[in-house]
């Protein structure tokens, strides 16, 4: 009798564990593929509609993602992919100063970023609260059952899920980010990155872009092979030094990079006119990339 009333309760335990977390894939329907868009939206890749149906869209964010985590990218969401998954943002909350209209500074930066990876588009994350960050906050405070006042105070951080300290600095982003300093105009200033394809890191709001693009163009059969991504300074210093003394190709003076501003990928088109030069082309401008510098068709940069 002892034995058998200890483990029905295990049972049961394992049994509502895989209810909640069963292995999807493809042509599954139901709440947990409902549970499993939403998950891939915090984490900044778009799955498509919100409709619990695991469709091509939600295939192509589920391998994308999986890439980025260095998990096989088969599309299959068992244990290890949940596991991932649930670990995005799984603080219980989140905290930082009272932000609105006007506001500048590293936390607002902070926000723009995890706003632009919750698909609360915000454009670049440049630490000016401005009209398109405002719309953007009420959004996201309108999604979330909160006043949609535009002001970002303790109700709306907790629902973000990040802390930020000190209105300057942040703590590592949701979903894999970290910060470090970059520079914008021979500036330094603290950017948070976020894994892309190939081992390589963008600004967060960028990284989430290029990762919904990096997907479109998997489903179109074209791999986006990333071949830089940021730059720290030390690696810009080597480029330039070999581009200048002949041994490389065109860099930017050290300082002046957009890779050190984490918003440039060099992508491995292989000349204009292949099929990967021709999709980008086509659809890069859709997901914020514009091709910047004439003489190098594989240097595209996050404009929005």
């Amino acid at each position: 009798m002892v034995a058998i009333s200890r483990a029905a309760p295990s049972t049961a335990l394992r049994t509502t564990a895989a209810a909640s977390n069963p292995v999807l894939r493809e042509g599954a329907k139901g709440a947990s593929v409902t549970a499993l868009q939403n998950k891939l939206k915090a984490a900044g890749f778009n799955p498509g509609a919100v409709d619990g149906a695991f469709g091509p869209k939600t295939a192509a964010a589920v391998k994308a993602f999986q890439k980025a985590r260095g998990l096989e990218a088969d599309g299959i969401v068992g244990p290890k992919t949940w596991s991932a998954l649930n670990s995005v943002g799984a603080s219980s909350g989140g905290s930082g100063p009272t932000l609105k209209k006007g506001a500048t500074g590293e936390a607002v930066r902070a926000l723009q970023n995890r706003l632009n990876a919750l698909g609360h588009n915000v454009g670049a994350a440049d630490g000016a609260f401005g009209p398109k960050t405002e719309a953007a906050v009420k959004s996201f405070q309108r999604a979330h059952g909160l006043t949609a006042d535009g002001i970002v105070g303790p109700k709306t951080w907790d629902k973000l899920g990040i802390k930020v300290s000190g209105g300057s600095g942040t703590t590592p982003a949701p979903g894999g980010g970290r910060t470090v300093t970059g520079y914008v105009n021979g500036a330094p200033r603290q950017i948070t990155l976020s894994k892309i394809p190939n081992g390589k890191e963008m600004r967060s709001d960028a990284a989430a872009a290029f990762n919904r693009m990096h997907a479109a163009a998997a489903r179109a059969g074209i791999n986006l092979h990333v071949n830089s991504g940021f730059r720290s300074m030390a690696e810009q210093q080597e480029l330039y030094r070999k581009y200048l003394n002949g041994t490389g190709n065109l860099a930017a003076k050290p300082g002046y990079s957009n890779h050190q501003g984490g918003i440039a990928v060099d992508i491995n088109v292989g000349g204009t006119g292949t099929a990967t030069y021709k999709w980008l082309a086509a659809h890069g401008a859709e997901y914020g990339f514009k091709r910047t510098v004439p003489s190098e068709p594989w240097h595209w940069e996050y404009r929005p």
